[in-house]
C-alpha cells in the first residue's frame, strides 16, 4: 500500500509536489520543536522537583553554587535566588526585620518579572506548532482542489470522462489531504500538551510566588 501511494506522489505534478514538499517541511519542524519541548519540560520538572525538596527536606536551597547556578536549576529556583538577592540587598542598606508593604509590593514585582521571563521562554516556538496545526488542512485541501480542477481540464482535453483517464490527478490529490492531516494531528497533539504543561507551571509559579512572598515578609528565607 505505502509503495502504491509512494508511486502515486512520483506522478504529480509540480504545484502538487510543492504543496507536499511544504506540508513536510511544516510536519518536521512540529516534530522536531515537539522533541526539544518534550525534553525541556521534562528537565525543568526534574530541576523544579529537586529543588522543592531540598527546600522542604533542609530548609536550605541544594548545592553550595545554588546563587550562581539558580537559572539553570528550574523556575522556583531562580525566583527563590531573586528573593534572596532582594533580601541581601535590603541588608546591605543596613535594613532588617520584616518587609514594609512597598518593600513586600516591591518583591512581588521582581518575582513577577523573573517568572514572566520563564514563562516566555516556555512558551518560545509554540506557536508553529499551532501554525501548522491550522495550515496543514488547508495545504492539503488545496492540494486536492488543485488536482481535481487538472482531473477535470483532462477530461475536457480528452473528451472522456472514463476514470482511467483521470483516477491518477484524483489519487495525487486526495494524498494531499492525507499529508495535511498526518502533519495537523500530531502537531495538535503536541501543540495542547505544551499548553497544559505550561498551565501548569504557571500554577505552581504563582503558588510558590505567594509563598515566598509571605516568607520574605518576615526578612528572611
Amino acid at each position: 500500500m505505502i509503495s502504491k501511494v509512494i508511486e502515486v506522489v512520483g506522478q504529480s505534478d509540480f504545484v502538487t509536489t510543492l504543496i507536499l514538499l511544504t506540508i513536510l517541511f511544516l510536519s518536521i519542524g512540529s516534530w522536531a520543536i515537539a522533541l526539544a519541548k518534550l525534553r525541556e519540560f521534562r528537565k525543568v520538572l526534574r530541576s523544579s522537583r529537586l529543588f522543592m525538596d531540598a527546600l522542604r527536606t533542609t530548609g536550605k536551597p541544594p548545592g553550595g553554587d545554588f546563587w550562581r547556578d539558580a537559572r539553570d536549576k528550574g523556575p522556583l529556583a531562580r525566583m527563590y535566588a531573586e528573593a534572596g538577592r532582594f533580601l541581601q540587598r535590603r541588608a546591605d542598606r543596613g535594613q532588617s526585620g520584616p518587609l514594609s508593604s512597598d518593600e513586600a509590593s516591591l518583591l512581588r514585582s521582581a518575582l513577577e518579572r523573573e517568572a514572566g521571563e520563564d514563562l516566555s521562554e516556555r512558551e518560545r516556538n509554540i506557536g508553529f506548532l499551532a501554525t501548522v496545526t491550522s495550515i496543514s488542512p488547508l495545504l492539503g485541501l488545496l492540494g486536492t482542489v488543485w488536482g481535481i480542477l487538472t482531473s477535470f481540464i483532462g477530461m475536457k482535453e480528452t473528451g472522456t470522462a472514463d476514470l482511467s483517464v483521470v483516477g491518477a490527478g484524483v489519487s495525487v490529490a486526495l494524498t494531499t489531504t492525507v499529508a495535511g492531516l498526518l502533519a495537523a494531528i500530531p502537531a495538535n497533539i503536541f501543540h495542547n500538551f505544551v499548553v497544559g504543561r505550561i498551565d501548569a507551571l504557571a500554577g505552581d509559579i504563582d503558588r510558590f510566588l505567594s509563598e515566598l512572598v509571605d516568607v520574605c515578609r518576615r526578612g528572611a528565607i
